[in-house]
């Protein structure tokens, strides 16, 4: 959820008397794991309450039999939300009656499973229980100027994957640090200089799962900056190569490699299951996709790039950027780091790109741009940064959503901004919208 949604959520513990609402959420479901992306909450209004104490609540059926039909209608999944102000969220006896009698309706009304979530503690010390269709739910991943993940009260939490390669990490972050970098599921969308390099320090940290996605091989051209790459490996696929290279490694990580373009359905499906995804290809269309896919799915984007201009074999310029796009801060649109005319070309087939170019409505994909592993390597050090910052707080307070980098002269801008008003970013009702059909309300390929 958006942390402006959870800090709302949280401000009802303030009312000693229970509180309650029902919240409308995409459905976001991957092979091994089930998400509710949580949009916002319709709350019980004051006189729809029969029953309010500090431990019970009994509510008209005209106080959530509304936002029921509401949800129904947009195709969202409904989750029934109430306090236990200053006690502990498990389900009371109470609770339970009630979720069987509830249960019927929301199949009924809204075709979906009975979904709940209990918030308990206080505002500045929150804790929750929740369930989807009679499953346990094991933690929330709360998307803003921080990347927060609160485990469920009754989750035991993930171990570290071996505790002594990581001494130095738990040093740094705490032995909770160290279980969010095992617990967290990460997505890199090119497998080149910048992206090996981002999947390379993801495992070293001991993040529990990579998903890599891409379509190319190795050749000689891009071994000088494909990390953990050799001659031997020419003609393998990037993502593989990585992959081997984690089981050397030897530390755990679940490493997963997608052959295949971010711009076709499969590949994009399965990062659904990542709290957090790096945009490393150089594309627009890749861009575009993944524009969408953080506010649809409520999950960070650090898309990054690195343009070097040359001259007669010298540099001219050194430009590198980093962009998190995350609830509230503007997408790549927005900031008008895509070409709408390139995206458009690079959605087509190689032959049907050849024909528009020679006919000419189209460039063609033209001649590959400079590149030097010093600085694909030295944007992906500062995305993982990024990540870290926003994790474990030491980020600047508010963080950036982009950074751009002038190398040679050593400058670094730090902006903000809005997302444009009306764009899909700013649009409430996308927020979260999970599973589509067809995803991301696009025309796929």
């Amino acid at each position: 959820m958006s942390e402006a949604l959870w800090d709302e959520l949280c401000a009802a513990l303030d009312d000693p008397r229970e509180s309650a609402g029902l919240i409308s959420a995409g459905w976001a479901e991957a092979a091994e794991r089930l998400t509710l992306c949580l949009n916002r909450i319709s709350w019980v209004d004051p006189g729809d309450y029969e029953e309010r104490s500090a431990r019970h609540l009994k509510i008209r059926s005209d106080g959530w039999m509304p936002a029921l039909g509401r949800a129904a209608r947009g195709d969202w999944q409904p989750v029934f939300f109430h306090t236990h102000p200053g006690a502990a969220p498990h389900p009371s006896s109470h609770d339970e009656t009630v979720e069987s009698q509830l249960a019927p309706t929301f199949g009924a009304r809204a075709g979906r499973p009975y979904a709940s979530l209990i918030l308990g503690g206080s505002p500045e010390a929150p804790s929750f229980t929740a369930t989807i269709d009679g499953r346990q739910v094991e933690a929330a991943r709360i998307i803003g100027d921080r990347l927060r993940f609160v485990s469920a009260a009754d989750d035991e939490g993930r171990a570290v994957m071996g505790e002594e390669p990581f001494d130095r990490q738990v040093r740094a972050f705490g032995r909770d640090g160290q279980r969010h970098l095992a617990g967290l599921r990460a997505g890199v969308v090119g497998a080149g200089g910048t992206g090996s390099a981002v999947a390379e320090q993801l495992i070293r940290l001991g993040v529990g799962k990579v998903v890599l996605v891409d379509d190319d091989e190795v050749s000689d051209t891009n071994l000088t900056r494909i990390h953990e790459s050799g001659a031997a490996d020419i003609g393998d696929p990037k993502v593989a190569v990585i992959a081997r290279a984690a089981d050397r490694i030897g530390l755990g990580n679940d490493v997963i490699p997608v052959e295949g373009k971010i711009t076709r359905q499969d590949p994009f499906e399965a990062l659904v299951g990542c709290d957090v995804v790096f945009g490393c290809s150089d594309d627009n269309a890749g861009r575009a996709i993944l524009s969408r896919f953080a506010y649809y799915y409520l999950v960070p984007v650090i898309d990054l790039g690195v343009l070097i201009g040359s001259r007669d074999g010298l540099i001219t310029a050194i430009e590198a950027r980093m962009t998190t796009m995350v609830p509230g801060a503007p997408c790549l649109f927005c900031r008008g780091r895509i070409d709408p005319r390139r995206m458009r070309e690079e959605m087509q087939s190689a032959e049907e790109l050849g024909r528009l170019a020679r006919e000419g409505y189209a460039e063609g994909l033209g001649e590959p741009d400079p590149a030097v592993i010093a600085y694909t390597t030295m944007i992906a050090s500062l995305a993982i940064d990024e990540l870290l910052g926003r994790l474990f707080g030491y980020a600047a307070e508010p963080p950036a959503s982009e950074t751009l980098i002038q190398i040679p002269p050593r400058v670094f801008r730090r902006l903000g901004g809005r997302p444009l008003p009306g764009h899909f970013c700013d649009r409430p009702d996308l927020l979260g919208r999970a599973d589509r059909v067809p995803p991301l309300d696009l025309a796929w390929p």
